[in-house]
């Protein structure tokens, strides 16, 4: 059963590397990673509590997200003004949180089927509006603002419409969470962010 697992799990993880990302547009980039986080979705489904099949979806998310952009995003201008110590704490924090908490809503969610919108932007920013179809037969637009990295695409942040089109009024991840963490800075500082993030991965929370 363990072999049974691992060969799985490197399956999972090997589709990734079967087009070098350097040829990929953003378009292929994003179907061919979210192929690899279904696959990695339903192994998972099939034995919930294994912990090698959460870490090959964990993993397999990573390859997709640039936590790193995201959790820059998020304290925008409060960036610069940590020290080069703080910076390190507050991402390794953020990105356990956001990994974490986006493993387990993908154990909760799975889609049916998903049609994508032609990219719009430039060689090294676009987005990439999509429909998701949920198995019960809901649709949702899902917005994925991606750059490039060392010819590499990545989804550095997601916008979730209320219909099927995404409005001036939804709010994407890396907005929602500066809002609330310009918030904590204010009345805080940026060692109260940081000790209320650890706080949160201490209980075992989500972001």
């Amino acid at each position: 059963m363990g072999k049974t697992v691992a060969l799985l799990t490197a399956a999972i993880l090997g589709i990734a590397c079967t087009v070098q990302a350097s040829e990929q547009t953003a378009l292929q980039a994003l179907k061919q990673r979210q192929r690899v986080i279904e696959q990695a979705q339903a192994a998972l489904a099939r034995a919930p509590r294994d912990t090698v099949r959460q870490a090959a979806l964990r993993d397999a998310i990573t390859e997709a997200f640039d936590f790193d952009r995201l959790a820059r995003e998020s304290v925008g201008r409060h960036w610069n003004a940590m020290t080069p110590e703080q910076q390190r704490d507050y991402l390794a924090v953020f990105r356990s949180l956001v990994q974490r908490s986006t493993v387990r809503k993908l154990q909760r969610y799975r889609a049916a089927g998903t049609t994508y919108s032609a990219p719009t932007g430039n060689a090294q920013n676009t987005v990439i509006t999509t429909i998701v179809t949920s198995t019960s037969g809901e649709k949702v637009a899902i917005q994925y603002k991606m750059h490039r990295v060392n010819g590499r695409w990545w989804v550095w942040d997601t916008t979730i419409g209320l219909d099927t089109e995404i409005s001036d009024y939804d709010v994407s991840t890396a907005e929602n969470y500066r809002s609330a963490f310009n918030r904590i800075i204010r009345d805080e500082g940026i060692p109260g962010l940081i000790a209320k993030l650890r706080e949160k991965e201490r209980k075992g929370s989500d972001l």
